[in-house]
Parts: structure tokens; C-alpha cells; sequence
């Protein structure tokens, strides 16, 4: 099987007028010959934050159409980047694993549209329909359904919580777990990249 490298690009990102230009080059210094990237919320899915709290939804309710939306940040995020492929299907994101693209040496990027990958009728990794599920959970799950060898978090701030290993305090509560079984994880804070 292909080495995977699975960026998840926080959806805050979205706004930064320059991603573009620093999405590439951090490429440019880092790169992999398949890098899979999964697009956060950002203000999309806050937006259904405030209707929840405006007017309480069911917490699997707001998950499912959270995911839903997660699409539509994918092929934002498609259009601002450019040059990268997008996985709407199954068979789109087997691509780089089977036919001519296996053995290509010209390395492949490629945003995955989450959502294809998880399913209400699906086990998900057990992971609950709530909003303590993220998408940098679903992006940790993703890692472990494709056997990715790194994660790469990509968010618009590098805080952390001394007590915790860095980064952790940026996530979900599901994400260290899940994470524990990635060979490698980063947390990237894309806005103070130089």
C-alpha cells in the first residue's frame, strides 16, 4: 500500500488571505509521495453552533449535518488551493492505491471529502454522533481507516495546554485517543508559517 500522510486543514484556515501560497510551500518543504486532505468546519459549522444554541438541535442531528457540510468546506478549499485533486467518491480516494497513479513519482495531494468515509448506518470507530466529534477526530479516525503513517493538524493557532502534549488542547475530546495510534502526529500552526 501506498505511504500516506493525511493533512487535516483546520477550517479557520479558510479565511487567511494567503493560504494558498503558504499550503504550497509548506508542501514545498515537506514533501510525500500521497498526502490526503481532510477540510475542517470552520465558520461554516460554527454557524450551526449558534442555531444550536439559539435553538437546542439533537446533538446527532447537529453532527450529521455538520459532516454534511464538511463537503462544501472540501470544495472550498478545492477552489482556494488550486492545484490539488478532490475526492467526492469512494472511488476517487482509491485512485492513488490502485491503476497507474500506484507507482507515479510525481507526489499526489488530494482533498477527501470526509464524509464519504463515514456514515450514520456505518460503525464509524465507535466514535458518538455529538458534538464532542470533530473533524480533527474524523481526521484522526480517517488515518487509522487508511493506515497513515502521519497527521499533520494544521490550525490557526499553536496554544497549548502545558499539561497535555502540544497541540492536544486544540482538538476534541476523542482526538487523543484515536490518535494514539498514528505513527506520527504534527500540529502546524499554518498562520505563523514563514
Amino acid at each position: 500500500m501506498k505511504r500516506v500522510r493525511v493533512i487535516k486543514l483546520g477550517g479557520s484556515l479558510l479565511t487567511m488571505p494567503n493560504l494558498k501560497q503558504k499550503f504550497q510551500k509548506w508542501c514545498r518543504e515537506n514533501p510525500h509521495p500521497l498526502t490526503l486532505i481532510i477540510v475542517g468546519g470552520g465558520l461554516v459549522v460554527d454557524a450551526v453552533r449558534q442555531v444550536h444554541q439559539a435553538n437546542p438541535l439533537s446533538e446527532e442531528f447537529a453532527h450529521w449535518v455538520c459532516i454534511d457540510l464538511l463537503q462544501h468546506t472540501a470544495r472550498i478549499a478545492h477552489e482556494i488551493l488550486g492545484n490539488v485533486d478532490l475526492y467526492e467518491t469512494i472511488d476517487d480516494l482509491q485512485q492513488p492505491f490502485s491503476g497507474s497513479e500506484v507507482n507515479s513519482p510525481t507526489p499526489i495531494i488530494a482533498i477527501v471529502q470526509v464524509g464519504i468515509c463515514f456514515a450514520r448506518e456505518y460503525p464509524n470507530l465507535g466514535l458518538p454522533d455529538s458534538w464532542d466529534v470533530t473533524s480533527d477526530s474524523l481526521a484522526a479516525a480517517f488515518c487509522q481507516m487508511y493506515a497513515a503513517e502521519e497527521l499533520v493538524v494544521m490550525k490557526s493557532s499553536d496554544e497549548s495546554n502545558p499539561g497535555l502534549p502540544a497541540g492536544i488542547r486544540l482538538v476534541d475530546p476523542y482526538f487523543a485517543d484515536l490518535a494514539e495510534d498514528i505513527d506520527q502526529v504534527r500540529f502546524v500552526n499554518l498562520r505563523a508559517f514563514k
